[in-house]
């Protein structure tokens, strides 16, 4: 005779892994070089916007500026966003979403996959872009 609670039979979900902030940053470099911005050059930066908090909860956020050699501005080249559970990249100025090759590789050595059509339109929507677009050629080459 059996007595007792029931046992359990499946093991429970375990959670989704998050990139870690350098992961998020090695992709970030990696489609900066796809969009044709030189990274070896010592006036381009790679700079976080998430300092105090995520500046948008869910991702990994950077900019890439080129320093003035003169006084005047800095220049935007390109903001970034990294969902933290896909590795799906968009640029935030442009609702850019990246899409080729050596990123998807990069995604599933990461995340372990890449993002599903649904996981896209979603974050299409959290990032307040309204059109697709696909980064399929350079954005902005320099």
């Amino acid at each position: 005779m059996t007595c007792g609670a029931a046992i359990q039979t499946t093991a429970p979900a375990a959670p989704a892994h998050l990139l870690s902030s350098g992961q998020a940053e090695r992709i970030v470099r990696l489609v900066a070089q796809y969009d044709d911005i030189d990274l070896s050059d010592t006036h381009v930066e790679v700079n976080s916007l998430d300092l105090m908090s995520p500046f948008i909860p869910g991702y990994a956020s950077f900019i890439l500026i080129r320093e003035a050699t003169t006084p005047g501005p800095d220049q935007t080249l390109h903001r970034y966003a990294v969902n933290r559970r896909t590795g799906d990249v968009w640029e935030m100025t442009l609702c850019t979403q990246y899409d080729f090759p050596a990123l998807r590789r990069m995604q599933r050595s990461f995340t372990g996959r890449v993002a599903t059509p649904d996981e896209v339109a979603a974050e299409r929507t959290e990032l307040g872009c309204s059109e697709p677009k696909s980064g399929n050629s350079p954005a902005n080459p320099l």
